[in-house]
């Protein structure tokens, strides 16, 4: 099973903060990492229950890109999918499909909630390997923050039972492997509209395919072959 980390991008009521701690206590989840967050408070505390402990040791940063070198993958949370395959920025799965997909798989997961008010911006959600959503009904879609991190919290506490464990490879390896992908984007020119948005399917693409490190390698492998083959094959001209 993953280890988890629950990660709050400037989340602006003390008391949600303590709601989710609380949450976090009952689902067995004891990492949690607030980015730039209100002021904790007495009602952070008092809302947080037997999940005090949580928001003792929670770990303060101040941009999210230190929260996200912590995790192997990021999994962030939205309340506004998309219908459009063409927007493949908010194309998010289920709480239960994600819990079936991570069931198999080992290494450190940062589940990404984004504010109470705005979410996640696109700039942020470009950092996420996989998208989530809780289906909810069209008249009222958002939950509260606590609400939508507890019933994710559910899901991932009870996956589906799988015999076979799947190590992700780390951030750093695929820091790599988007680095090679988007070298082999600029030496076959590319067209530059496009560049950006195949940067980030490419990067979904390999999260939802849960790499082991000697899948990853092998892949890396050949992509670095390929920039070397192509930037050849230039020189030769």
């Amino acid at each position: 099973m993953p280890e988890y980390i629950v990660i709050l991008m400037e989340p602006k009521f003390p008391g949600n903060i303590g709601s989710v701690a609380r949450a976090m206590s009952n689902f067995d989840l004891g990492h949690l990492v607030l980015v730039n967050p209100c002021e904790l408070g007495d009602d952070a505390y008092r809302y947080s229950k037997h999940g005090r402990y949580i928001l003792e040791n929670a770990m303060v940063v101040n941009e999210l890109s230190e929260a996200l070198d912590m995790a192997d993958i990021i999994v962030g949370s939205t309340g506004k999918p998309t219908d459009s395959n063409r927007k493949f920025l908010r194309e998010p799965i289920t709480p239960k499909q994600l819990a079936t997909f991570m069931a198999s798989k080992t290494g450190r997961v940062g589940l990404l909630f984004g504010r109470e008010d705005r979410g996640l911006l696109n700039e942020e959600l470009k950092n996420c390997d996989i998208l989530v959503t809780i289906p909810t009904h069209e008249i009222n879609p958002i939950l509260n923050l606590s609400h939508a991190a507890t019933i994710l919290f559910y899901e991932l506490f009870s996956p589906p039972k799988s015999t076979r464990v799947k190590t992700f490879a780390g951030s750093k390896e695929k820091k790599v492997m988007n680095k090679l992908f988007a070298d082999l984007l600029e030496e076959i020119t590319y067209q530059p509209y496009k560049k950006e948005k195949t940067k980030v399917m490419f990067r979904k693409i390999v999260a939802r395919a849960g790499l082991s490190s000697n899948e990853f390698h092998t892949l890396a492998g050949v992509f670095s072959r390929a920039v070397k083959v192509v930037k050849r094959l230039k020189q030769e001209k």
